[in-house]
């Protein structure tokens, strides 16, 4: 009977976290970032095998040529939000103003352009979108003068630099863009960046390495980041959880123990 009592606790409990969080994110927003809570082990692996069918490139290009919803124009509406407060506390507390710093994936520019506000100028982005350079321009001109950016993808631009190119490294549900196939590009990622590791994305429910989900009939790659930069030499030292994002902060831990 105890044992009942249990379960059926549970059970409970389970079922008013999942209300709550249909109450806070909305419907789409909860099928679409938990899909094992919301359509159970075998309506997620049908997602999964069904998104992983999409090639490495056509993921590509369905982010280069991105308008309208989660375009670059459209974040840059946006401007800074309590994520990019996070990354600027993170970085007041580690790193000096004159710090170089790269955004993979940094759109229309509004949380370097937040840094750049708040005194740092050393400032870098990389976006497949070449939308996100007019974004930029004509939205944020003061950052698009003193920043450094490149229009192309990930894969194809962070191997180009030196080992520990930037002391800081971030990404903002950027990283759940990359393919499978593509998942070498962490290792460089890793090893281009010298002091501070960011990321703020979404995360796999459980204890699973990588899920698959979609949004609008697209591909999104959720995955653990404190095992796979774990495995790449890099420590956690804090993470939070937003309504939909991890938020994790890592350093070298040859630094940190040294």
């Amino acid at each position: 009977m105890n044992v009942l009592s249990s379960v059926g606790n549970r059970a409970v409990a389970t079922a008013k976290a999942q209300v709550a969080a249909l109450r806070t994110d909305g419907v789409i927003t909860y099928l679409c970032s938990r899909p094992r809570a919301a359509l159970g082990s075998l309506g997620a692996t049908l997602l999964a095998l069904d998104s992983l069918r999409m090639s490495p490139s056509a993921v590509q290009n369905e982010w280069a040529g991105r308008s309208g919803h989660y375009s670059p124009e459209f974040y840059a509406e946006y401007g800074p939000d309590t994520g990019t407060e996070a990354i600027l506390e993170v970085l007041e507390k580690s790193v000096d103003t004159d710090a170089s710093i790269l955004e993979l994936g940094c759109g229309g520019g509004r949380h370097l352009a937040h840094l750049h506000d708040h005194g740092y100028e050393n400032l870098y982005g990389i976006d497949i979108n070449e939308d996100a350079g007019e974004v930029i321009e004509r939205k944020y001109p003061a950052l698009e003068v003193d920043g450094t950016f490149y229009f192309d993808a990930i894969e194809d631009v962070v191997p180009t630099f030196e080992t520990d190119a930037f002391d800081v490294v971030f990404s903002v549900e950027t990283l759940q863009h990359i393919h499978p196939d593509n998942a070498w590009v962490f290792e460089d990622i890793a090893r281009v960046t010298d002091d501070r590791l960011l990321t703020m994305e979404n995360e796999p429910d459980g204890d699973e390495l990588l899920t698959v989900t979609n949004v609008d009939d697209f591909p999104l790659y959720f995955r653990n980041w404190e095992r796979i930069f774990g495995d790449l030499g890099w420590r956690q030292v804090h993470s939070s959880e937003g309504n939909i994002d991890t938020f994790r902060v890592f350093e070298k831990r040859a630094a940190s123990s040294a």
